[in-house]
């Protein structure tokens, strides 16, 4: 038990920092894009780091499929029909059913905090945000999809590209499975979507509660 949980501990802590590193990235193109010099230099590097943001963003809702860990363990325990179920065995159900909303939970806190600045540096240099929106979603969800299932990780765009290229190919003859991405594409927009207004709520509220709303009004009165 002892092994589980310390490899649990890793696994999370491994996957929480690749998650927490696209959104490092997208406060980082956000700060050069205000920043003043050769507009060459600046751009060039704008350009490398949404690459390397891109290619890791899909560890941010990656996080949602560690569900299948819990539910591997209900399948084989089957505790539910344990004559035990209560005492020890409910307060472990309980336990990670609560552990693993919050691990999915975080997971999608750093998948909208990582597109957000993304999102507002091509609105404001007039892209066609919501035309780009499925494409990109889907493109995120075969991020997942070589992820979880083909094994691969983001370095292996690096030390594998003919691998991961012949995965990308593979997707075109399999129909069912790429109508599957793309359903899953559409589930990641809804659910960005719906992080990013319940991060707008939660911004708005604590200007309320700490009366930043009263002076940003009086400053536009102003």
């Amino acid at each position: 038990m002892s092994m589980d949980l310390s490899m649990l501990v890793r696994n999370v802590l491994w996957n929480g920092m690749l998650a927490v590193i696209p959104v490092i990235l997208a406060q980082v193109v956000l700060w050069l894009s205000g920043m003043h010099g050769s507009r060459t230099i600046r751009n060039l590097a704008i350009a490398a780091l949404s690459l390397v943001w891109f290619a890791f963003l899909p560890n941010t809702c990656y996080l949602l499929t560690e569900w299948r860990h819990f539910l591997f363990w209900v399948d084989v325990r089957d505790p539910f029909t344990s004559p035990r179920l209560g005492g020890p065995l409910l307060e472990k159900i309980v336990a990670m059913s609560v552990f693993y909303l919050l691990y999915s939970g975080f997971g999608m806190l750093t998948f909208a905090l990582a597109i957000r600045p993304m999102k507002y540096l091509a609105s404001k240099r007039g892209a066609a945000v919501r035309f780009w929106a499925i494409p990109f979603f889907t493109a995120l969800s075969i991020g997942v999809y070589l992820g979880l299932v083909l094994r691969f990780n983001t370095w292996d765009l690096i030390s594998r590209p003919g691998m991961v290229w012949s995965a990308l190919v593979d997707l075109g003859g399999r129909a069912r499975l790429l109508a599957f991405i793309l359903a899953f594409g559409l589930f990641l927009w809804g659910a960005y979507e719906t992080t990013d207004i319940w991060i707008d709520g939660l911004k708005e509220r604590w200007n309320r509660i700490t009366g930043q709303e009263r002076r940003i009004c009086s400053d536009r009165e102003s």
